[in-house]
């Protein structure tokens, strides 16, 4: 809320800069009682697109400093684990996979868990990264972690035309339910963008939340179906499994790629569980949005 109201502070200064100050209002900005609506947020944010771009393509620029060192490390982010786990896991547990490749099924997992884990773990620290301009200008502040996460859809879009690729190698063709695989591939960004701005505000307020990432990202990659199939749950306990947001994501997208049966249950159970976890990042961060440059 801005107000508007006449200097009385002119009283106390002397006559000859009295007369220069008479005529200068004093504009008072104050907070609006219950915060600005989400509307009205995403109105805001919107003007500030420009800013948006302008901080990706600087994310992009650090990133890709040499382009073909970038692409052959995106290229190898997702490839090299999809390899490990082919030639060592696949040969211990031999688990299955339906009749496709697992050296194939593992890639359709580890293309979207590599740009999840990496989304999170660089967008979670934009806020403390970003000290010296969250404490010079205002703009709003969920900009940030947006700008690492696009900068990291770089990396997505080569991983969907890598697996892609290999499928078709590999025997499967292309097929309409790949008309599915960039919707998937944005739910798979928007919960990367929701558990980052809830870390990313966490790690704000407490900087040992930065030391607890990592580990949270090991433990996550177990808790999802990533390398192994969800088969090998029992199915009394796999709504525990879609409990993860990610859980469902990945079903579908193996579903949309291979055409392999999807589990409807498990993908509502994980679609609800992303409601959740929306809910309670972006309440986390609206709750302590106006102290974040204090904090950082």
């Amino acid at each position: 809320m801005i107000s508007t109201y006449p200097d009385n502070s002119v009283q106390s200064l002397p006559r000859s800069k009295r007369i220069a100050r008479k005529s200068l209002p004093v504009t008072v900005i104050e907070p609006t009682r219950g915060g600005i609506s989400i509307i009205a947020a995403l109105a805001e944010y919107g003007e500030y697109s420009a800013l948006l771009r302008y901080l990706t393509l600087r994310d992009l620029r650090l990133r890709f400093q040499s382009p073909l060192l970038g692409i052959v490390w995106v290229t190898l982010m997702p490839l090299l684990p999809a390899a490990i786990f082919a030639t060592i896991f696949a040969r211990i547990l031999q688990p299955s996979t339906g009749g496709v490749p697992y050296a194939l099924y593992a890639l359709a997992g580890f293309v979207p868990w590599t740009f999840f884990s990496t989304s999170v773990s660089t967008a979670s620290m934009t806020f403390v990264w970003n000290a010296n301009l969250l404490n010079k200008v205002y703009f709003p502040r969920a900009v940030l972690p947006a700008s690492a996460l696009l900068a990291s859809s770089v990396e997505l879009g080569a991983g969907l035309v890598l697996v892609c690729g290999y499928s078709i190698w590999r025997g499967y063709p292309p097929m309409l339910s790949w008309l599915w695989l960039p919707l998937l591939a944005l739910y798979v960004a928007v919960i990367a963008f929701l558990v980052s701005l809830g870390l990313a505000t966490a790690n704000a307020l407490n900087r040992n939340v930065k030391f607890a990432i990592p580990f949270l990202m090991q433990l996550w990659i177990y808790a999802t179906p990533v390398f192994y199939p969800i088969s090998i749950v029992p199915a009394r306990a796999r709504f525990i499994l879609g409990l993860n947001p990610l859980t469902g994501a990945l079903d579908a997208f193996r579903s949309a790629l291979l055409g392999t049966r999807m589990d409807h249950t498990l993908f509502l159970i994980s679609l609800a569980s992303t409601g959740v976890f929306g809910v309670a990042s972006i309440w986390l961060f609206r709750r302590y949005e106006a102290l974040l440059a204090e904090r950082v």
